[in-house]
């Protein structure tokens, strides 16, 4: 792996070109250089992004409350497809893991939670994102209405998008940290494609909770394994 100095980051992020392999498997081998550590790599058609978080007080106090940091990271991807996309476009959110562009499934979002410390939490979390950069190959794009890329809507430099997800990121967790919890979640419910989207969601403490993300994410409805990104 090589550092990119060319990539500007805001502090605390450091950005490391990722070879080939799973990207959350790489930042999870990465997640010892700490919180900000941002792999990606683009490569046949995609455009992989991962993130290490370090969750900890005053945002977070237990287990359940580190999954914001998932809740978080998408919607900072979102904003960023929002700034480099094309104005008249709407970025929404199949919950928990699959981003539409205009009903047109473009990314997916994954997540993996270290080892428990002493007090609870985990060690490390990870957001990762695979977006789908072009449909190589793909003569007929009508053949695929259901998928899109960035390369077909017109999105500019993937450098550039990597570094506003980065600045993004960074200016929605300080938000949650001055404005609470309520107002992260209104950021991904505002994006959320209908409301039975939330089923398995509660209201404890006249709260919304979401349900925990291991009984929600399922690589399998957007994943590709073999390609590393979004079917077509």
């Amino acid at each position: 792996m090589s550092d990119l100095p060319r990539l500007l980051l805001p502090p605390p992020f450091r950005a490391i070109e990722a070879p080939e392999g799973d990207l959350l498997a790489l930042a999870a081998a990465e997640a010892h250089e700490g919180a900000g550590t941002l792999l990606w790599r683009e490569s046949g058609g995609i455009l992989a992004i991962a993130v290490v978080m370090e969750p900890g007080p005053p945002l977070v106090s237990t287990a359940r409350e580190a999954e914001l940091g998932y809740v978080a990271a998408l919607a900072a991807l979102c904003e960023t497809l929002v700034q480099h996309g094309l104005p008249e476009r709407q970025v929404r959110v199949e919950f928990p893991d699959r981003i539409l562009y205009d009903s047109a499934l473009i990314a997916g979002a994954r997540w993996q939670a270290g080892p428990q410390g002493e007090d609870g939490l985990p060690e490390w979390v990870i957001f990762a994102a695979e977006i789908l950069s072009e449909r190589p190959g793909l003569e007929e794009p009508g053949l695929y209405p259901f998928t899109t890329s960035l390369e077909e809507e017109e999105f500019g430099a993937s450098s550039a998008m990597i570094e506003s997800f980065a600045s993004w990121l960074k200016l929605i967790v300080d938000r949650w940290q001055h404005d609470g919890v309520d107002a992260l979640l209104r950021r991904l419910l505002d994006r959320v494609e209908g409301h039975e989207a939330l089923k398995g969601a509660e209201i404890v403490d006249g709260r919304l909770q979401l349900p925990p993300l291991a009984t929600v994410l399922n690589e399998e409805r957007w994943r590709d394994a073999e390609r590393g990104g979004p079917k077509w």
